[in-house]
């Protein structure tokens, strides 16, 4: 859709548009642990924190918890 934004900050088709910069989605690296003795674990954690931050922002699910994307569809 096409048009000047009025003063309420919609264009001409009624369409709100936000000047704001949209959130920036953390980048998530896995890790998975693998044991002889019991179920293995990945760990889902964000790439960019401080070493502080990494302590509080990481889940963890041992395999059989967790299923495929497709296979939850």
């Amino acid at each position: 859709m096409t048009g000047e934004a009025n003063d309420d900050g919609r264009t001409d088709g009624g369409v709100t548009r936000s000047t704001e910069e949209s959130p920036r989605r953390p980048t998530l690296e896995g890790t998975i642990v693998r044991y002889d003795d019991g179920p293995d674990e990945c760990t889902l954690h964000p790439t960019d924190l401080s070493e502080r931050e990494r302590t509080t922002a990481w889940i963890t699910a041992k395999e059989g918890s967790y299923v495929s994307a497709s296979a939850w569809r």
